[in-house]
C-alpha cells in the first residue's frame, strides 16, 4: 500500500506545465491528489508530500482563472470552475480591489495584528488587496510612516511581509486569519479552511 501511495505521488508531481490549456490535466491531477491526502495516514510523509503537491495545483488553478467554489458554497458544494461561469465559457477574474473609502477600512482593519506588540504605527505598501464579496484578502510590505523599515524585534520572523484575510460582517471588517513575516506561501490553505474563495488569495 504504501509503495502504490509512493509511486501515484511521484508521478503526479511531474504533471503537466501550467497553461491555461493544460487545465483539464491540472483539475485530473490535483482530483488524484486530494484523494492521496485527505486519505492517506496523516503520520506518513508521503501523504504531507500529495498535499503539498496538490495545494501547488491550487495556485496554478486560481493562475488560470478558476476558483474553488463560490462564496456562500458549503464544502461538499465546493467544485473547481472557471471564475466567471458555468464550464465552458471565458474565465473572468471573481476579484475586485477596493479604492477610496472602501480600501481605508480594509487597511484599517488589517493594521491591528500588524501593529500588535509594536509599539510603532505600521503603514502598509499594497502588493495585493482583493475582495470577493465579503470576504477580503491583504498582502503587504510593513514599514514605518515615514517610510523606514521598521525595526524588527528577536521573535519576528524572516521578513516585514504581511497577508491577513477578512470577511465582512454586521460590524464591518475583521480579521480572520494573519501572518507576520511569512517567507513562504503561508496563506495558501485558508480558502478551505475558512470557506473563502480561492480567487480571492491571487497576488500578481
Amino acid at each position: 500500500m504504501r509503495t502504490i501511495l509512493a509511486g501515484a505521488v511521484g508521478a503526479l508531481i511531474i504533471a503537466a506545465p501550467a497553461r491555461a490549456e493544460a487545465v483539464p490535466t491540472l483539475l485530473r491531477d490535483w482530483t488524484a491528489l486530494n484523494s492521496l491526502c485527505r486519505g492517506g495516514s496523516g503520520d506518513d510523509p508521503r501523504t504531507q508530500a500529495a498535499c503539498d503537491r496538490r495545494d501547488a495545483l491550487d495556485r496554478r488553478l486560481v493562475a488560470a482563472g478558476w476558483c474553488y467554489g463560490r462564496p456562500g458554497d458549503i464544502g461538499a458544494q465546493r467544485t473547481w470552475q472557471p471564475c466567471g461561469g458555468a464550464a465552458g465559457q471565458p474565465a473572468q477574474a471573481g476579484t475586485g480591489t477596493p479604492q477610496g473609502a472602501a480600501r481605508r477600512a480594509l487597511l484599517d482593519a488589517a493594521r491591528g495584528p500588524a501593529e500588535a506588540g509594536r509599539g510603532q504605527p505600521v503603514q502598509f505598501v499594497v502588493h495585493a488587496l482583493n475582495r470577493d464579496g465579503p470576504w477580503a484578502f491583504l498582502f503587504a510590505r510593513m514599514q514605518r510612516p515615514d517610510g523606514r523599515p521598521l525595526g524588527r524585534g528577536a521573535d519576528d520572523l524572516g521578513s516585514n511581509d504581511y497577508a491577513a484575510l477578512l470577511r465582512q460582517d454586521g460590524g464591518g471588517w475583521r480579521v480572520v486569519d494573519f501572518t507576520v513575516g511569512p517567507t513562504d506561501v503561508a496563506w495558501e490553505n485558508w480558502d478551505r479552511r475558512y470557506g473563502a474563495p480561492a480567487s480571492v488569495f491571487a497576488v500578481r
